[in-house]
Formats: structure tokens, C-alpha cells, sequence
């Protein structure tokens, strides 16, 4: 018997409407959905963010107050501000909120003196490596950075170090000692008479011959340490003689006594103007910028040499020239027209031994200008040693402020962003056997915001 299943005309129809009714919801959603999307995109982009119009503004740059340079810019390097040419200044037009890129004219006025050649200069204060270097004591080993060249010469020995030099051999049979040094190296032993007037007059000719008359070979027969020294500021403060032949790395040969330092280079002038520098030292401090000789100071002058008068060239002492600073002042050395003596509080010694510290002769420089220089201190008895120089700017000063000898801060001469510390150089002088001279550290303070004269190949 067969069985015969077939949907009733009622169940058909209730499933056909409710499959209507399905895709009625679906497309209802569907267009919902479209409906809320464009209201969204409506009320979005055409009411709320509106038409921007596309607006312009000039912007003009202030005019710089120094050259360009790619040097830290942590803190100024100078008190005082560089002038440039106040004409050089761009004005840009900028568009702003515009849609699409846009090439806005840029107006350059070029009728100052600004150039390429004035930019690359600049650029090139990029001191290298080893910036902020060679601040304290005598300089340091490494040559990396910006730093002045320094070598150890002893007039005592000859070139070798290895025998006396001619300046004491011809002065063995002299009588008259006042201070020996003596040198032994396991087969010789060496009595230099060091400050017998003759042996001095020796050496003070030969310094005066390498200095002040630019002879270059004055010094070339005699004994020089093999290790250079690179300074970028000249700042020791009043201690033992046998401090440099410490910092050289050569005590062992050379004697404290009877030897010069010579520091040379070229410096880039910060910025124009006229300056001078200020400074002593003990026995020699000198100073020859641009091939002329700008600074002489200390107890021995060494231009004043006089064959066979030891009172010609020396400023304090029993020996001492008379009235070395009245002879200055009435205008009896022509070369040191100008010299003024500056008194600081911190320097009581030299205050009373060499009425202070020397200014100088005035030099003119230009801003970006490459200048030689040549720098010396010299210890010729033994005994006592040290040194300082420091710059001052007197473009704008007065006939009367130029020859005040009132107190002042003053510049530190430097060739980088380094500047002495106290600690570092008492530690150095500890470690190398000197002191303090009176135990105080004798050295004016300086500006810590000197400007920086750069050393330049």
C-alpha cells in the first residue's frame, strides 16, 4: 500500500511570506546603512569642516647676530655680540592650510658681502676631535682638537741631551756660581752654572735672538723633548720650575732650570676689532702674533739684554733693572709704547715683584682672518715658575680706559671651549712633585664666556 505526503495549500503559503518577509528586513537594513553612511559623509565634509580658504603669510627671519657655524650652541662663546651685514635678510612667503604643493617665491637680498667663501670659513670651526681638550696645566699629549703645538727646549744640553751645551761649556772655567744643577746619567756627572751672570747672559741672548729678531735656528743646536705638548689656554699658577720638565716627560734628562717652551700655530680671529693681550710669567712670558712681537713680560725682559750688564733686562730683584715701569712710562724702550700694568687682587706676589700684569701692544684683526702665533715661557735660574694670558677687546675703549690700570675681568686667551680647572691642575702639579707658591692658588679669575680663537692648520 502506498503512502501520498503532500504540504497543505495553508503551510505553502506561510512559508512563501515568511521568505518575503525576510528579504523585505534584508533590504530595508541594506538601505539603512547606505542611508546613515551618506548623512555621516554629508554632515562631515560639506557642514562641519566647511571651505577653507587657502590664506598666505609673510614670514621674515630676523637678521643673525654671528656667522654661521656648526659648533655646539649650548652657551654663547663670547660676552659680546658679533656684528655681521644687517642687510642680508631673506623674506619668505609661505602658504598655509593650501591644497597641493605649492612653490612660494623667495626674495634674497644679496647686496650685502656675505659669501660662500665667509660660510665655508665658518663651517671650518668644527674643531674635531678632541674639543674642549688641553685646558689645564701645560697642554696635553694627544693632539686631537684645537690647540696650539708646544716644545721643550733645554739651552743647558745639546741636541743629543747628551753632553753640555756651548753656551755652559764655554763657561766652565768661569769662577763666579751663584745656583748648580747637576745631571748624571750613570757616566757623567754635569755642573751647570746656571746662573752665573755669564751663562745667563748666554741664554737670555739666545732666547732674545729666537723671539724678538725671529731667528728660527737659534734654539735648533740644542736639546728638545721628544713629546709635544698641545695647549689650548695658558693658565699655571706659581709653582716649581721642575714642573715642566714633568709635563714634558723629560726630568729625567732635563734639569729645572735654564729651558724655555715654545707654542706655535695659527689662530682665526673671532671677530674684527683691535685687541691687546694681558699677562706675566715667571721668568718669560712673550707673545708674537702676526710675525710681531706684541707681549714681553715677566722678571726678565728679554729684548732688554745688554752684554755684560745683568741689570739691562731683569725687572724684579736685587738685580733688577731701576724703575723698570718709570722708564716704560717716560718712553725710554720705543717698543714698549702702550705696556700698562694691570693689578689684581689674586696676584699679590707679582703685584709686588713685577707691578702686576703687562698689557700689551695693540693689534688691529678681522673677523675670520687667519693669524701665526708664537708663545713662550721660559725659566732661566730655576727656583719659581708661572704663567698666564689672557686677551681683552679695546675696540671701543678710550685713550683713558686704554692706559687705566683699574681691575677688570679679562678674556682667557683659548683656542676651544675648554677652560682650566683649579682641581685638574693642583692634582697635576701633585702628582708631578711641585705646590702651590705660598700655597694659594695665585691666578686671576677670567671670563668663562671668553671668545674662542681657534687654532687652524
Amino acid at each position: 500500500m502506498a503512502l501520498h505526503i503532500q504540504m497543505s495549500d495553508e503551510a505553502l503559503k506561510k512559508i512563501k511570506r515568511d521568505a518575503f518577509m525576510g528579504n523585505a528586513l534584508s533590504l530595508g537594513i541594506c538601505m539603512g546603512m547606505l542611508l546613515l553612511f551618506g548623512s555621516i559623509l554629508y554632515f562631515t565634509v560639506l557642514i562641519i569642516q566647511g571651505e577653507i580658504p587657502t590664506e598666505f603669510i609673510a614670514y621674515v627671519p630676523q637678521a643673525d647676530d654671528s656667522a654661521p657655524t656648526n659648533a655646539p650652541v649650548s652657551k654663547e662663546l663670547t660676552s659680546k655680540s658679533v656684528t655681521t651685514n644687517p642687510n642680508v635678510t631673506p623674506s619668505v612667503i609661505v602658504a598655509q592650510n593650501a591644497v597641493g604643493p605649492v612653490a612660494a617665491p623667495v626674495s634674497i637680498d644679496t647686496a650685502g658681502d656675505l659669501s660662500f667663501d665667509q660660510i665655508d670659513m665658518n663651517m671650518d670651526m668644527d674643531l674635531g676631535e678632541g674639543l674642549g681638550s688641553a685646558g689645564s696645566g701645560m697642554g696635553s699629549s694627544s693632539s686631537g682638537g684645537s690647540a696650539l703645538e708646544g716644545t721643550f727646549y733645554d739651552l743647558k744640553l745639546s741636541r743629543d741631551g747628551n753632553s753640555p751645551s756651548s753656551i755652559m761649556r764655554s763657561e766652565q772655567d768661569k769662577k763666579v756660581v751663584f745656583y748648580k744643577v747637576s745631571r748624571k746619567d750613570g757616566k757623567n756627572t754635569y755642573d751647570f752654572n746656571v746662573e752665573s751672570p755669564h751663562a745667563s747672559y748666554r741664554i737670555v741672548e739666545r732666547l732674545n735672538e729666537f723671539f724678538n729678531k725671529g731667528n728660527r735656528n737659534a734654539l735648533a743646536t740644542f736639546y728638545s723633548s721628544p713629546q709635544k705638548l698641545y695647549a689650548s689656554s695658558f693658565y699655571v699658577p706659581m709653582t716649581q720650575a721642575s714642573y715642566a720638565p714633568y709635563a714634558y716627560k723629560c726630568k729625567d734628562v732635563c734639569q729645572p732650570a735654564g729651558w724655555v717652551c715654545v707654542y706655535r700655530g695659527n689662530v682665526r680671529a673671532p671677530k674684527s676689532g683691535k685687541f691687546r693681550f694681558v699677562g706675566t710669567g715667571d721668568d718669560t712670558l712673550g707673545v708674537r702674533f702676526d710675525n710681531k712681537v706684541v707681549l714681553e713680560a715677566g722678571y726678565i725682559i728679554l729684548s732688554l739684554w745688554e752684554k755684560g750688564n745683568i741689570s739691562g733686562y731683569k725687572v724684579s730683584g736685587p738685580t733688577a733693572s731701576p724703575n723698570y715701569w718709570m722708564r716704560v712710562h717716560k718712553g725710554e724702550f720705543p717698543d714698549k709704547n702702550g705696556y700698562i700694568q694691570i693689578k689684581t687682587p689674586e696676584t699679590q706676589i707679582w703685584n709686588q715683584e713685577l707691578g702686576g700684569l703687562t698689557a700689551g701692544k695693540v693689534f688691529e684683526v678681522k673677523e675670520g682672518e687667519v693669524y701665526p702665533i708664537q708663545i713662550i715661557v721660559s725659566e732661566i735660574p730655576g727656583g719659581a715658575f708661572g704663567y698666564c694670558l689672557f686677551i681683552e677687546d679695546v675696540t671701543d675703549m678710550s685713550a683713558d680706559k686704554l692706559a687705566s690700570t683699574e681691575i677688570r675681568q679679562l678674556d682667557l686667551f683659548r683656542t676651544n671651549f675648554s677652560t682650566p680647572s683649579q682641581k685638574e691642575i693642583v692634582a697635576q702639579l701633585k702628582e708631578g712633585g711641585s705646590s702651590l707658591r705660598g700655597g694659594k692658588f695665585q691666578l686671576p679669575p677670567f671670563n668663562p664666556d671668553s671668545p674662542i680663537w681657534a687654532a687652524v692648520p
